[in-house]
């Protein structure tokens, strides 16, 4: 169950790393390296820390940890760097970022930790740190969105400069080495000596480099994407190379409602996913300063970054550029030789590279974009090629090569009777010369069930830009723009000037796109003479010039293609003065508008692929309808996604229904119930508000077969506030809600198509700090842990308003729900069974005494209360459990069991 605090878990936006470029950095200044005294340069509140030829240890290898801490990995450092002394003050951040988020929950004052900030918002004050010492920006971006209370909740474009030196969160590397300098959990502020309450900076005893409560008061962000560890050592370790499935972030120490046993240096994670724009009464962050030399970035896998590329473009931008969330962008790492990819359906920016040990060059994506056909041989080149295609899957599974003596640059083809073919040429060479051309040919053949045909010959000529769908055009180039006309009439355009990066359009339009030397024609048709790729040329079916793009100041453009879909989209690489293939951008041609996707070292042969939006328009807002989950939103949304979805798609079968937090998400297995069709719509924080709003919203609206609401009844969630468990972390987040409820929550009907739109919207993969998928929501075997109380109990006391407004809800749901004919089952879900011996009912309280109350009164409901919990004389063993107060899948399929054979005795 999640902590009813506010928090916003989300998983979009993404804070991304460089290796060498700078987008708007001055030089690098100079920093001591090796030295064994502090140098002369201070920062005030800052601690010299000597790490060069030292190191520490991340993770550990023993029983009970997370699965993203495991193994336990030696990270060195050959470098030092200043940490601050103790956490950032409320007076320090609203000094230079004054009322941006950051309210104070409870008791506070300037000297407490700022807390309530997202990762963004540290970051927003590194940066402003830096320039007020005059320093270059760690960070930089290029657009930052706020939320209604001044919070930062994402950075486009973000990109963490790790040399440059200025002020920057500490890595988890450096934070370990400096908290592992005397590490001391039972001195800091704690569950057992806080009060439940944050504590003034620098009053808890400092360790042995003089810094400050890095072990309890508040939990705090370090600047790492969260990735498993390496099983070898790392140097200069910096975390995950980007956001991997679900761009979770890294926070470290523990804080003062956690038990100082659980406070260790290991440990990774809060109770729930963290993203970078969480938030927390608890997390706070201190600040860190230094170049950080040649950085290890590692994989989601665990696995060293040869490369690391990172993109730029987040994903609803990308969705308002290409109509539809369903777009991939696949591309060649010129310095690993690998195909890599990003998947924007998948809701986060997360490129994944292919490794293998052949060469990959001219990727193109199948028109239903789950397969990648690539060659061995590039445009230009003489020489023999093979053709693959495989799966576009991270282990780039299915791999099939085609059997042909030579084969270069495939591009996909839906032939006139439906059949999907690869287009391919003998040889990808220079065409300048009539008759070495005439002695290549063009080739088609179809492929099917993960199966090449037999290849037909097309032509002679290797036209390798593209044929079209009738094959009345097709276009080649390097170093000719030569062309093919029905009914076989080969010409030369661009009058004879030299082109390449030839790419003929998917739309039916017969335009194709290329670059040029900086020819005359192209000149005269532009109005001034320019360089060599300078200009993105568009010629029409006559090869007359139509359209032309200038590249950004100190950039060329190079392979250049239409994207994959039928759009006026043109994908392409920059280069920068020295060569290098530094950007992939995209390029629309409706607004001359260009924007980098990703950035990286050598990013060459660039594929956009983007389904067809068939949806849009006055029926549907596909903005907005169906998208109930996005980045800046809570974890639960993400579990309230899926569950939606399933709503919609069964709710004309399902006859009941579940709502809860969590506890009840992992305890009821609703494919193994017999008795009912059954929709389990619990969701982590699905406190009181949310259970509330899909009840009356959705579930009563549309549930025609209903006979059955099972309905948590977990004493703590009566405390919990709708703006930290639904309004400010779901609600408020997407749009798919607001959407629906502008529409009446379609009570009349459900638009055409609804049901397929919401399947296009993003759904990222299960995070690295839950072991569950979004297909089976069941947690590993663990443990009932410690029982452990991480909330003031005493403080929750019915006549608070929270407490108030949330028994009104739940009596409202009970009443209403039987007033509709249903029968009501209120479940009570087991926690640690050592609460028993403690004054506590779980994990966030209440008293025992206030607990019974509760209970006791529920039962003067007409509604059945299912008790598997017994105030703690329960029968669920350790191995059900997965933690303090949720039930494993070994837990969780005894629960289902016996709340199966209840509802079967129901009338």
């Amino acid at each position: 169950m999640k902590n009813v605090v506010q928090m916003n878990f989300g998983l979009l936006a993404a804070v991304l790393f460089s290796l060498v470029f700078f987008n708007s950095c001055t030089e690098e200044n100079k920093f001591p390296y090796g030295v064994e005294t502090p140098p002369v340069v201070s920062f005030d509140g800052f601690v010299y820390v000597n790490a060069n030829g030292q190191k520490t240890s991340l993770g550990i290898n023993e029983n009970g940890g997370r699965a993203s801490e495991y193994p336990r990995m030696d990270a060195s450092f050959t470098y030092n760097f200043y940490i601050s002394e103790h956490e950032v003050s409320r007076a320090e951040y609203n000094a230079l970022r004054k009322n941006a988020g950051a309210e104070c929950s409870g008791v506070c004052n300037d000297n407490s930790p700022v807390t309530n900030v997202t990762y963004y918002d540290a970051v927003l004050y590194a940066n402003a740190k830096s320039k007020a010492e005059n320093l270059d920006t760690v960070y930089t971006y290029t657009k930052a969105s706020f939320d209604a209370k001044g919070s930062c909740i994402d950075l486009d474009g973000l990109v963490f400069h790790e040399k440059v030196k200025g002020f920057r969160l500490p890595t988890e590397a450096e934070w370990v080495y400096v908290a592992s300098q005397g590490w001391y959990p039972e001195k800091g502020w704690n569950s057992q000596n806080s009060g439940f309450v944050v504590h003034d900076v620098a009053t808890s005893p400092a360790n042995d480099l003089g810094v400050y409560d890095m072990a309890g008061n508040a939990l705090e962000w370090v600047n790492d994407w969260l990735t498993f560890f390496s099983s070898s050592p790392v140097t200069n370790f910096v975390g995950g190379a980007d956001g991997g499935s679900l761009g979770e972030r890294v926070v470290k120490g523990g804080s003062f409602r956690d038990d100082p046993l659980q406070i260790n240096t290991y440990g990774r994670g809060d109770i729930y996913t963290v993203s970078s724009s969480t938030k927390g009464y608890y997390l706070g962050f201190r600040l860190a300063i230094g170049p950080i030399p040649n950085a290890m970035w590692l994989d989601e896998n665990g696995s060293a970054k040869e490369s690391v590329v990172i993109p730029l473009l987040g994903i609803y931008e990308t969705k308002h550029m290409t109509g539809s969330f369903q777009s991939k962008l696949v591309f060649r790492n010129d310095l690993t030789g690998n195909l890599a990819y990003i998947d924007y359906g998948k809701g986060i920016n997360s490129v994944v590279e292919i490794k293998d040990t052949i060469q990959a060059f001219h990727p193109d994506v199948s028109p239903n974009g789950k397969l990648v056909a690539f060659c061995t041989g590039v445009e230009g080149i003489p020489g023999t090629s093979s053709i693959y295609v495989r799966n576009l899957d991270a282990s780039g599974s299915g791999l099939v090569k085609l059997n042909v003596k030579s084969a270069a640059i495939p591009r996909w083809r839906v032939t006139d009777d439906g059949d999907t073919s690869i287009v391919y040429v003998s040889s990808a060479a220079n065409n300048k010369e009539d008759a070495d051309f005439a002695a290549m040919s063009t080739w088609q053949v179809p492929f099917a069930n993960g199966k090449f045909g037999t290849p037909q010959k097309l032509f002679d000529g290797a036209f390798h830009g593209g044929v079209s769908s009738g094959k009345e055009l097709a276009v080649t180039g390097s170093t000719l723009l030569r062309v093919r006309m029905s009914p076989g009439i080969d010409s030369v355009w661009y009058n004879g000037e030299q082109a390449c990066n030839v790419s003929l359009a998917n739309d039916g339009s017969n335009r194709t796109v290329f670059l040029d030397f900086g020819g005359k024609t192209g000149a005269n048709y532009v109005g001034r003479s320019y360089n060599t790729h300078e200009r993105l040329l568009v010629a029409n079916e006559k090869g007359e010039l139509v359209h032309s793009v200038a590249a950004p100041q100190g950039y060329t453009f190079d392979h250049t293609e239409w994207a994959l879909g039928g759009s006026n989209l043109v994908v392409a690489t920059l280069t920068n003065l020295n060569g290098a293939h530094q950007k992939i951008v995209l390029v629309d041609l409706s607004t001359d508008s260009i924007k980098t996707l990703v950035e990286g070292d050598e990013l060459w042969h660039p594929c956009l692929w983007h389904s067809k939006n068939r949806y849009d328009g006055k029926t549907l807002d596909t903005d907005s309808a169906g998208v109930y989950y996005l980045t800046s939103a809570s974890s639960g949304a993400l579990d309230l996604r899926v569950k939606m979805e399933r709503f919609w798609e069964n709710r004309n079968e399902i006859t009941a229904v579940a709502l809860g937090s969590s506890r009840m998400m992992f305890a009821l297995r609703d494919k193994e119930v017999k008795s009912h069709k059954l929709l389990n719509m619990a969701f982590s924080a699905g406190q009181m508000a949310g259970a509330s709003y899909l009840f009356k919203n959705y579930i009563l609206k549309h549930l025609k077969k209903l006979k059955v609401l099972v309905l948590e009844l977990s004493p703590d969630l009566f405390w919990a506030d709708a703006y930290a468990t639904w309004i400010d972390v779901i609600y408020n987040k997407v749009p798919g809600y607001l959407y629906d409820e502008n529409h009446d929550f379609w009570v009349d009907s459900l638009p055409e198509h609804f049901l397929d739109v919401i399947k296009e919207t993003p759904r990222p993969e299960s995070a690295l700090q839950l072991l569950y998928t979004l297909e089976d929501f069941s947690l590993p075997t663990g443990n009932w842990a410690a029982a452990v109380c991480i909330r003031d109990s005493n403080v929750l006391t019915y006549d608070s308003p929270v407490f108030a407004e949330n028994e009104h809800l739940f009596e409202e749901i009970v009443v209403e729900a039987r007033n509709a004919g249903l029968k009501v089952v209120l479940a009570v879900l087991p926690q640690n069974p050592d609460y028993a011996k403690t004054g506590t009912f779980g994990i966030y309280g209440p008293r025992r005494s206030i607990a019974i109350e509760l209970i006791e009164a529920a039962k003067k409901f007409d509604a059945i209360v299912f008790d598997e919990n017994k105030f703690g004389e329960h029968d669920y063993t350790d191995d059900m459990a997965y933690n303090a107060d949720h039930l494993s899948c070994v837990g969780a399929k005894l629960f289902t069991h016996r709340l199966d054979s209840l509802l079967m005795t129901l009338e």
